[in-house]
């Protein structure tokens, strides 16, 4: 893959958190307590892109930025998963699982990954939790004996969502810091992989705050 075509899709997995948003203002009123929570995702993805390319155009180091941004991320991405697995997990689960996690990427950065270095552990930690309760979400759905209608369940998207992209980036996020250091042929390769990932994972978000639950969905 060439740099321009790298950049290309860069620019718009950075910005393609647009769409949704705009479509979740339209419908602001509308929404369920699942889509509002996608949306502060999506604010918080839209704020720290623009941050990160704006650093990267002015040739200053941006990793430092993703080291706060996982923990975020996965707050975010938790308290989704903590309405739609009521059920199934407590509330001190949740609890337990976010200081645990918290914990360890800040040990991480402060002895093992510094600022300026991809935090690939702390990423990979968070991609392995998110498939478990994006899997865990999909067998409750399979304990429901009651019918849904999946395709206008946002949740559902949520998660299919997430366990694509997690899933795909999982090798990505543990080997970068080893295999793709600089601005090589590779590295662009694997970043514009990660690029076009990320614009799924953005169109699942944009048919999940399209949706109307025809009722109150997990």
């Amino acid at each position: 893959m060439n740099k321009e075509l790298f950049e290309n899709l860069s620019l718009i997995s950075s910005f393609i958190a647009v769409i949704p948003l705009l479509l979740a203002i339209f419908n602001l009123k509308k929404l369920s307590k699942i889509q509002t929570k996608l949306v502060y995702i999506l604010v918080i993805v839209l704020v720290v892109e623009s941050i990160s390319s704006i650093l990267w155009n002015q040739k200053i180091n941006n990793l430092p930025l993703y080291h706060f941004y996982t923990v975020i991320e996965f707050l975010l991405i938790i308290n989704i998963f903590m309405t739609a697995l009521s059920g199934v997990f407590s509330k001190l689960f949740f609890l337990i699982v976010s200081i645990v996690f918290i914990v360890f990427a800040i040990v991480n950065t402060l002895f093992f990954q510094d600022l300026y270095t991809f935090n690939s552990n702390a990423t990979s930690v968070l991609g392995i939790l998110v498939i478990f309760f994006a899997l865990s979400y999909f067998y409750a759905l399979l304990k429901e004996m009651k019918y849904n209608a999946l395709e206008t369940n946002p949740m559902f998207w949520i998660s299919s969502g997430f366990l694509i992209y997690f899933s795909s980036n999982l090798i990505l996020f543990y080997i970068n810091n080893s295999l793709f250091k600089g601005s090589t042929e590779a590295s662009y390769l694997v970043w514009g992989l990660h690029a076009i990932i990320n614009i799924v994972l953005t169109i699942f978000y944009t048919i999940a705050i399209w949706v109307k639950p025809k009722e109150q969905l997990h």
